[in-house]
């Protein structure tokens, strides 16, 4: 889908289409968010002494605290929206408290292509369901079947209860899972300068203009809900059958996680997940939401470590170093000239990021991450795998049995596709890793944006300029080595830990481990695939 630049045309607009041509257009009302007092800057943050000349109005900025004001967020209206909000000109009182809540707009991407993309649904989930649920089926329509056989030769009608109790709830269980696989399905969030898009999943395609969300915007739910599971089963059918008085339950209760977003005052539901780790993927992404359509700003307040950072002379901005004596500033062109110790460090960094060839093939590996759409189709291919495992096996029994008569050995084989199940789950499992470390490297890696529209991007951990390096990029601060993604600045709070990482080693290490956890699965998987294969062949042909 094509949203288009900023100002263009072309495709439906955000929020716009629930007026008629004739309607008057009224300019939007801000966001109230309440709460938000920046507080002082907190020690070693050092801005450069000059930003430039004020913007908009000389009686819209006042002496502050914390440093010289700054602009607001560029405004980009959408195509064909409403016009963009215009604090009004009655004074400092009135336009200082409407620039404080005025929502900022998400600077403009390439078009069609989103600022931004996060997990929303890993997948994990679905998974879980998936594989559950073709571990159950079968085996419980084989309970029922065996209990009517041995109804038939027993003439007893008590034997029926427990194969019967037990096959049903089984199958009950496994339709449970497999609705659960269906509503929970891979999906991404992708952030476009006029709102959020769903990508995948159940709420694929489904759009939510900033202008239309409303206070909380966005909030994950933590609830308990009462679900069977399988071992409450065998405990509940064996209740029955010994015909105790207390009879245990078969339903357990369930942590589980829901994501709502706020829409004209009403919630709506966007995801839901009994796994830890969707959870901190949905946390992530109403993080994401709120952070940009509060209009939270923490310039004031983001910790810095101190640098020696180049002012340009013209117009104050900060100038992205590089070993010459003298570099062009980002905004207005002028020549900076750098000190020997900016020019030693920028030597110093340029030289250290030639050193980290298979550091950055590796980020650019986790940046490409496998999309929801991707991941929904294999999962569909394992799924089909697990659950025609037991009509094959069953198939090729039944042959057998009609050939060469009744052996005990028919019963274990009846069995055997639970290995087919066990190595589709964790086949289609480990195709999910690196879904759960992109958001970690996203949103604990981000770059902060720039101050003003034609600078820079700046550095998460001294906010010194970063070099070009295209939206999604891996750009190294020359101030202080550190490795930013930059992108969109999506981090509601600052966190103390996002200036001591220096590099992406820890979320690589963390990666690499779930890596190879579900790689050593999957290889366990495989074998158990071939086992399955291989004891079926031996089956059929002894």
């Amino acid at each position: 889908m094509n949203f288009g630049p900023p100002g263009g045309g072309g495709g439906p607009p955000w929020g716009g289409g629930n007026r008629g041509p004739g309607a008057p257009q009224q300019p939007p009302q801000p966001p109230q968010h309440q709460g938000y007092a920046p507080s002082p800057p907190q020690q070693g943050y050092a801005p450069p002494p000059h930003y430039g000349p004020p913007q908009g109005p000389p009686h819209a900025h006042a002496p502050s605290p914390y440093g010289p004001p700054q602009p607001p967020f560029p405004q980009h209206p959408a195509p064909h929206a409403q016009p963009p909000y215009a604090p009004p000109q009655g004074g400092h009182a009135h336009a200082a408290a409407a620039s404080a809540v005025a929502p900022p707009r998400a600077p403009a991407g390439p078009a069609g292509k989103p600022l931004a993309r996060l997990p929303l649904q890993i997948g994990t989930t679905a998974t879980w369901g998936a594989g559950r649920a073709a571990a159950t089926l079968f085996p419980g329509i084989a309970f029922i079947g065996g209990g009517f056989a041995l109804v038939s030769e027993a003439h007893e009608a008590e034997v029926l209860i427990f194969p019967a109790i037990l096959g049903g709830l089984f199958i009950a269980y496994a339709f449970t899972h497999m609705w659960t696989a269906l509503k929970t399905r891979a999906s991404d969030l992708l952030l476009y300068p006029e709102g959020v898009q769903i990508d995948g999943g159940r709420h694929g395609g489904a759009r939510l203009p900033w202008q239309e969300l409303t206070p909380p915007y966005a909030h994950v739910e933590q609830t308990e809900a009462s679900r069977l599971t399988v071992w409450r089963i065998f405990v509940f059918a064996l209740s029955l059958l010994a015909r105790n008085s207390q009879v245990s339950s078969p339903l357990a209760k369930v942590t589980v996680w829901r994501l709502w977003v706020h829409q004209h005052g009403q919630p709506r539901l966007l995801g839901e997940s009994d796994r830890p780790i969707e959870a901190d993927s949905m946390r992530a992404a109403a993080s994401s939401i709120e952070a940009v359509v509060s209009g939270q700003k923490y310039v004031a307040e983001a910790p810095a470590v101190q640098q020696h950072i180049a002012v340009c002379g013209g117009c104050g901005s900060p100038a992205v170093p590089d070993d010459a004596p003298a570099v062009k500033c980002a905004f207005c062109q002028a020549w900076v000239e750098l000190p020997p110790q900016v020019r030693g460090q920028a030597a110093a960094a340029k030289a250290m990021a030639h050193t980290r060839t298979r550091s950055a093939q590796m980020i650019a590996k986790l940046l490409d991450q496998p999309r929801a759409a991707s991941s929904n189709v294999w999962l569909l291919m394992f799924t089909l795998f697990m659950f025609g495992a037991w009509p094959l096996s069953w198939t090729l029994t039944a042959v057998r049995v009609l050939e060469a008569g009744y052996e005990g050995k028919d019963i274990a084989f009846l069995m055997f596709p639970l290995a087919a199940v066990l190595a589709g789950f964790f086949l289609a499992r480990g195709r999910l890793a690196d879904r759960g470390a992109l958001q970690m490297l996203t949103l604990g890696f981000g770059a902060l944006a720039p101050r003003r529209e034609g600078e820079p991007s700046r550095c998460r951990r001294c906010q010194g300029p970063l070099p070009e390096v295209g939206l999604g990029g891996v750009a190294q601060c020359r101030y202080c080595t550190a490795e930013n993604i930059v992108g969109l600045d999506l981090r509601p709070t600052v966190d103390q830990a996002r200036t001591e990482q220096l590099t992406f080693d820890d979320a690589l290490s963390t990666r690499s481990r779930e890596r190879v956890l579900w790689g050593v699965l999957s290889a366990l998987a495989l074998v158990a695939l071939v086992g399955w294969i291989a004891g079926t062949v031996a089956y059929v042909i002894s």
